[in-house]
């Protein structure tokens, strides 16, 4: 059984910021996915024509990511805007179950974590690269 440390001070955000703050991450996502098509793309050049089938399906898919992305964030965009600005959330425990540290970061800080002195991620895990 894991028992939770009780914090000092916890981190509540507005809905409507949480939702702000949850598009951008999801457009920023959407733009990574518009480069690594532009990666797929330029490497089917060097492919023979008849390999391409998976690099081809590679894109579409990666297509349809950055779609089902842009499309998430504008729901979320609207959200946050439908909201009203006096409803919040505590944040805490959802910032630590991102296992990607720079993420939990971003997130934690964009939602105030800075300004209460609690921006310490320590328990999101780090980002791993092959």
């Amino acid at each position: 059984m894991n028992a939770e440390v009780p914090r000092e001070t916890e981190l509540s955000a507005s809905v409507a910021m949480t939702f702000d703050v949850l598009a951008w991450e999801m457009e920023l996502a959407g733009a990574r996915c518009i480069f690594l098509d532009s990666i797929i793309g330029a490497m089917m050049k060097a492919i023979p024509e008849a390999e391409r089938g998976p690099f081809v399906e590679g894109m579409h898919t990666v297509d349809l990511l950055s779609q089902q992305l842009t499309s998430l964030s504008a729901f979320a965009r609207r959200m946050s805007d439908s909201v009203p600005t006096d409803v919040s959330a505590s944040v805490d425990r959802a910032l630590s179950d991102i296992t990607l540290g720079a993420l939990a970061d971003r997130m934690c800080s964009a939602l105030g974590g800075e300004e209460k002195d609690i921006n310490d991620r320590e328990e999101a895990g780090d980002l791993d690269l092959f």
